[in-house]
């Protein structure tokens, strides 16, 4: 258990935030005695409640993936850090409501056409570098996809205001993201770098809802026919608090992180162990090949000699 307890944080942790549905996320402060009802609220009542539900399975299926050894294999990685790219962007399309406004000046071309082409480039360098000699740099490819939507969104887009939906801006992030991590070395890490940004996201998705779950109980208050028959009546902002199950689901995501850092770094100290091996054995059969030329050489030169 000592030895697997990274493991066993990673699948704990998603499976906390689940468990922690059925507890209380948002309650009012009964020191006030506000005759409202409800006081309190679990987390199967909230929409968000049913969001870290959904949330957590889909890290719990990456993390469950990451922990499997034969993760380290380049392709299984690379797929493991598609998964999470297109989880988080369907998991984005289904809950996000939200738009981001951006005036298309040429700044914005610039940094949304770097982020697209340095992201393809380094998926790429990294995915067939070692196959294809045409991805073996990312550089040119880079410049190539840049040129390429540079020219598109000036033709297309330029000067205007886009309206993005959360989803599409999901995907550039998490694209962003994925070609980072698998564009640093050893490409065998990535699922671990991937699974590291999973949990910091769940985290901050179960952090940022305080207020909103907050605010919901407020809402549902006002909306509930109290005892005495009144109605719009609700606790105000500073009378509620986020309740046990928040703080419970927290404490997952936290767990999730820990051990998801524990075992990027045992893999990572495992890893670097393997390559510097691989590099003493080929410096070792190097030498071992320069001695046997030697010695090949010395007795050729013995042979003619006695000879002569």
């Amino acid at each position: 258990m000592k030895k697997n307890w990274t493991k066993i944080a990673i699948a704990m942790g998603p499976v906390i935030v689940i468990a922690s549905v059925v507890w209380e996320y948002a309650r009012t402060n009964s020191s006030f005695g506000f005759l409202i009802e409800p006081w309190a609220m679990r987390g199967y009542e909230f929409d968000q409640g049913q969001i870290f539900v959904v949330a957590a399975v889909l890290a719990l299926i990456a993390g469950v993936a990451t922990t499997w050894e034969g993760a380290t294999r380049p392709a299984v990685a690379a797929s493991i850090t598609a998964f999470v790219v297109i989880a988080a962007t369907v998991f984005a399309a289904v809950y996000g409501s939200r738009t981001v406004t951006v005036n298309m000046t040429v700044v914005a071309n610039v940094v949304l056409s770097f982020i697209i082409a340095s992201s393809v480039s380094l998926s790429l360098r990294s995915l067939f570098g070692e196959r294809v000699r045409l991805f073996k740099r990312a550089l040119p490819i880079g410049l190539v996809i840049f040129v390429l939507f540079i020219g598109i969104f000036h033709v297309t887009i330029l000067g205007r205001e886009v309206t993005f939906t959360t989803w599409v801006v999901v995907f550039i992030v998490f694209l962003l993201f994925g070609g980072l991590a698998l564009s640093i070395q050893p490409t065998a890490m990535s699922a671990n770098r991937m699974l590291i940004l999973v949990s910091i996201a769940l985290w901050s998705l179960v952090v940022f809802s305080a207020g909103a779950l907050r605010e919901t109980l407020i809402q549902t208050q006002a909306t509930t026919l109290q005892s005495s028959g009144a109605i719009g009546v609700s606790a105000q902002y500073k009378d509620t608090q986020a309740a046990l199950g928040w703080w419970l689901a927290g404490f997952g995501c936290t767990l999730m992180f820990v051990g998801a850092v524990g075992l990027w770094a045992k893999r990572r100290d495992i890893i670097a162990a393997i390559q510097r091996a691989r590099k003493q054995r080929a410096a070792a059969e190097k030498s071992a090949k320069e001695i046997a030329d030697a010695a090949e050489l010395y007795a050729q030169e013995q042979a003619a000699a006695s000879q002569q």
